[in-house]
C-alpha cells in the first residue's frame, strides 16, 4: 500500500512537472512551426536567440547602463521587455540580412544553404556569448523582488509560483496567436503565404514582409520561454541546445500547418512522456525518447503514405481496365 502511495505522489509529481514544462515546448514549438511553414527556413539559430534572450534579460537587470538612473540595471519587467524586442530585432534581422539573400542567390539548393546557414550562426552565436558572457552559469533573479520565487503545494505535490506564471504566460500568448491567425487580416496573409506563396505575391501579399512578420514572433516566442526558464534555473552559453531540437520535434509531430492549440498541447504531450519516462529510465535518457517518438512517428507516417499511395495506384489500375 505505501507503495503505492509513493508510487502516485511520484506519478503526480512528474505529471505536474510534465505539464508545465510542455507549456514552454509548446510555445517555442509554435514558433518554429510558424517559421518553418510560412518561409521554408529550417531556423535551427532559434537555439542562439533563444539564449541571447536570456542573457540581453540578465544584463539590462543587473548591469543596465555605463552611466544614468539606470547604472545599477532596469527594473525586472523592462529588462524583460527590452531582451524580448531585441531578440525579435535579431531574428528579424536574420532573415532579412542573412536567410534570404543566401536563398535568393543559392536558387534550387536554397534549403541547404539556409540550414548550413543556420547551423554557422548557432554555432558563432553561441560561441560569442561565451567569449562575452563567459562560459559559467549566471544567477539569474528578480533582484526587485517583484516576481519572488516561492513553492507552492497541491496535495503532495509541490511546484513553483514560476511554474504558474510561465504556463499562464505561454497559454496567454498561444490564444492570442490563434486569434490573430483565425481572425485577422494578417493571420490570412500567413496563411496564403505558407500555401502559395507565389501566388500570394501575385494577389498583392507582400511574402516578404510576412517571412518577417513570422520570424519577429517566433523569436518574440523564443524569447519569452528563455527569459522564464533563466529566472527558473540559471542562463548559460549551452541553454539552448536542447530547446531547438525540442522545438524542431513539437514542430514535426503536431505539423507545421497545425493550430498553435494543437501545437501547444502536442509540446505538453511529449513532456509527459519524457517526465513518465524517467520513472523507468534514467534521466539522462529521457531527451533521446523525444527522438525515438519522432522517428516511430515518420516511419508510420511513411507507411501510412506508402500503402495509400499503393492503394490509389490500385483504385486507378482496377478502373483502367474495367473501362
Amino acid at each position: 500500500m505505501l507503495a503505492i502511495t509513493i508510487g502516485r505522489e511520484i506519478f503526480a509529481q512528474l505529471t505536474m512537472n510534465g505539464i508545465f514544462r510542455g507549456a514552454s515546448y509548446g510555445l517555442i514549438g509554435a514558433g518554429f512551426a510558424l517559421i518553418l511553414g510560412v518561409t521554408g527556413r529550417f531556423h535551427f539559430a532559434y537555439g542562439f536567440t533563444y539564449t541571447l534572450a536570456a542573457y540581453l534579460a540578465y544584463t539590462f537587470h543587473f548591469r543596465g547602463t555605463p552611466f544614468g538612473p539606470f547604472s545599477d540595471g532596469f527594473p525586472f519587467i523592462v529588462s524583460g521587455i527590452l531582451a524580448i524586442l531585441f531578440t525579435i530585432v535579431v531574428g528579424v534581422a536574420i532573415e532579412k540580412y542573412i536567410y534570404r539573400p543566401i536563398a535568393q542567390g543559392a536558387g534550387a539548393t536554397a534549403l541547404l544553404a539556409v540550414f548550413v546557414a543556420a547551423l554557422g550562426i548557432g554555432i558563432a552565436g553561441q560561441s560569442t556569448i561565451a567569449l562575452l558572457w563567459s562560459q559559467q552559469s549566471q544567477g539569474f533573479y528578480d533582484k526587485d523582488q517583484i516576481v519572488k520565487k516561492s513553492a507552492w503545494h497541491i496535495w503532495r505535490v509541490t511546484f513553483e509560483n514560476l511554474d504558474v506564471f510561465q504556463f499562464i504566460t505561454s497559454l496567454t500568448l498561444i490564444i492570442i496567436f490563434s486569434i490573430v491567425l483565425t481572425k485577422t487580416s494578417l493571420g490570412r496573409q500567413m496563411k496564403a503565404t505558407r500555401v502559395n506563396p507565389d501566388l500570394a505575391t501575385i494577389i498583392g501579399i507582400n511574402a516578404n514582409r510576412i517571412y518577417l512578420v513570422c520570424f519577429g514572433i517566433g523569436s518574440g516566442f523564443v524569447a519569452v520561454s528563455a527569459i522564464w526558464y533563466g529566472l527558473q534555473y540559471t542562463v548559460n552559453p549551452d541553454m539552448g541546445a536542447r530547446p531547438v531540437t525540442t522545438a524542431f520535434v513539437v514542430a514535426f509531430l503536431a505539423g507545421t500547418a497545425s493550430t498553435p492549440i494543437r501545437i501547444f498541447m502536442t509540446g505538453i504531450v511529449l513532456s509527459l512522456l519524457e517526465q513518465w519516462s524517467s520513472m523507468f529510465i534514467q534521466t539522462r535518457w529521457t531527451q533521446t525518447l523525444v527522438f525515438v517518438v519522432l522517428f516511430v512517428y515518420l516511419i508510420n507516417k511513411s507507411a501510412k503514405d506508402t500503402l495509400w499511395g499503393k492503394r490509389i495506384i490500385s483504385i486507378v489500375t482496377l478502373q483502367g481496365i474495367r473501362g
